[in-house]
C-alpha cells in the first residue's frame, strides 16, 4: 500500500457513480455478449480513473460499477449456490422494512417509503424496487480453478496499465465471508462454522488474484459492525463479539499465505440512508480489528453518529506497522463537506494516531449512495481537505 510521510494521502472504499454507459454495460452483461460487455467496462474503468487523477486522489479504484452478484457471479467460483425467486415470507436483502419490522416501530412509514425509492431515487428514474431474488446455499460449496476470477482482475489492470497506470496505486475490493453471508442463506450446512468457512472458501481464489496481480486487496466487511441488524432478536454485547471472532476466523482462513501489508479491511454501518438509531457501538469490536491479519483498517467516521468514535482512539492504539484509513467525508447525506472540516477531522486522527499512519478516505462508495455530480464534489472536498490538513501537520 502506498505510503507517505510529507502529507496526508487520499483514497475511497471504490464504489463511484456510474459512467454514462452504464445501461449499455449491463444489456451486455444480461445478454451474455462478452466481448462488448468487456470493451464497456474497459472503457468506464478508463473513465473513472481518468476523473479520479483530475480531482487529485493519491489511491484510486476501477469504480466497481461492473459488478454484479448473480447466478453467473456463484458460478464462476463454485457450485452449491442458488439464486432463485423469493418464496412467500421471505424478505430480500434491501427489503429494509421487513427488517424492521417490530424493532423500530416508529419508523415504520419511513421504511416503507426508502423501500421505493431508495438512497437516491434520480429525477426521472423508476421507483426502486426491492430485489425479487434469494441466494441460498443449497448444496456442498465446490470451488471453481478461478479462471473466471482471475480474468475480471486482468481485465482491470489491462484497462489501467494501457492508459499508464500502475496496478500499485489502486485497491481491489472484494467482499467478506461476512459481508456475503448478509444475503446469502444457508440451506444445507445449518452450522455456524461450516457456513462461515464455505463463504470463505468461495472467496478465496478472488483474494489470491487480486494480490497477484499487484493490486491492494480490500476487504469489504460491513457485517462486522451491522450484523445485529439483520438478525432477530438482536444478539448482546458478548454474545455478538464471539460472532464477529468466528467471522474473522474464517476471514484469516481465506487470507492464509497473502502479505497483509497488501491487505485493506473496510467497515461501516451499511450504505442504507436510514435513522441509524439501532448502529452497534463501534467500541464492541474496535478491539477486534487487530485480529485481522491485515495491514490498515477503514472504517467509517465521518456519519454524526459515529464521529464521536474518535475517542476511542484515545485507549485503543494501533499495533505497529498498521495503518488507518478513517472516514472523513459522509456518504449518508447529500451536504458537501467543506474541506476545512475534512482538515479538521484528518488532523484529529493524526494527532492520536501518528501523521505517517492516517490516510484519508470516505466512510463508503459514493457510487449509488450520493446523487453522482455530489459524489464527486465529496471527493474533491476530500483533497481539499486532505492539503490543509497536511499543511498543518508539516508546516509546508
Amino acid at each position: 500500500m502506498k505510503r507517505s510521510t510529507d502529507r496526508i494521502l487520499t483514497t475511497h472504499p471504490g464504489r463511484l457513480p456510474n459512467p454514462d454507459s452504464y445501461a449499455d454495460i449491463m444489456a451486455a452483461r444480461r445478454s451474455g455478449d462478452q466481448q462488448r460487455f468487456d470493451a464497456l467496462v474497459t472503457a468506464g474503468i478508463q473513465d473513472m480513473v481518468r476523473r479520479q487523477r483530475q480531482i487529485g486522489l493519491d489511491i484510486l479504484s476501477d469504480g466497481e460499477f461492473w459488478k454484479v452478484r448473480d447466478q453467473q457471479w456463484y458460478d464462476d467460483r463454485c457450485s452449491g449456490v442458488l439464486v432463485r425467486p423469493l418464496q412467500p415470507g421471505e424478505a430480500s436483502f434491501n427489503q429494509l422494512s421487513a427488517r424492521q419490522e417490530g424493532r423500530l416501530p416508529e419508523f415504520r412509514e419511513f421504511y416503507a417509503i426508502y423501500d421505493q425509492l431508495g438512497n437516491t431515487p434520480l429525477p426521472g428514474g423508476p421507483a426502486r424496487r426491492p430485489a425479487e431474488q434469494y441466494h441460498v446455499i443449497v448444496g456442498p460449496i465446490r470451488t471453481t480453478d478461478g479462471a473466471a476470477v482471475r480474468r475480471e482482475v486482468q481485465r482491470t489492470k489491462d484497462a489501467i496499465v494501457a492508459i499508464g497506470e500502475d496496478p500499485a496505486d489502486f485497491i481491489f475490493p472484494v467482499v467478506a465471508p461476512g459481508w456475503l453471508g448478509h444475503a446469502v442463506h444457508d440451506e444445507h450446512y445449518h452450522e455456524r462454522d461450516a457456513y462461515n468457512y464455505a463463504l470463505a472458501d468461495i472467496l478465496k481464489n478472488d483474494y489470491r488474484a487480486v494480490i497477484e496481480a499487484g493490486f491492494t486487496l480490500q476487504i469489504d466487511d460491513p457485517a462486522l459492525c451491522t450484523r445485529n441488524t439483520v438478525v432477530d432478536p438482536p444478539m448482546d454485547r458478548e454474545t455478538y463479539r464471539q460472532d464477529c471472532e468466528a467471522r474473522i476466523e474464517a476471514t484469516n482462513w481465506a487470507l492464509a499465505g497473502l502479505p497483509p501489508e497488501r491487505i485493506l479491511y473496510h467497515t461501516c454501518w451499511g450504505s442504507f440512508h436510514t435513522p441509524h438509531t439501532t448502529d452497534m457501538p463501534f467500541e464492541w469490536v474496535i478491539d477486534l480489528l487487530p485480529k485481522l491479519n491485515v495491514g490498515a483498517w477503514s472504517v467509517e467516521a465521518a456519519d454524526v453518529r459515529h464521529e464521536l468514535d474518535v475517542q476511542l482512539w484515545e485507549r485503543f492504539k494501533l499495533p505497529a506497522g498498521t495503518r488507518f484509513y478513517p472516514g472523513v467525508i459522509a456518504h449518508k447525506t447529500t451536504t458537501v463537506e467543506p474541506p476545512e472540516l475534512v482538515a479538521y477531522r484528518l488532523v484529529r486522527y493524526a494527532n492520536l494516531l501518528g501523521k505517517d499512519n492516517v490516510v484519508g478516505s470516505v466512510d463508503c462508495g459514493v457510487g449509488g449512495r450520493c446523487y453522482p455530480e455530489i459524489g464527486w464534489a465529496k471527493l474533491r472536498s476530500l483533497v481539499e481537505g486532505a492539503r490543509l490538513a497536511s499543511q498543518e501537520l508539516w508546516g509546508a
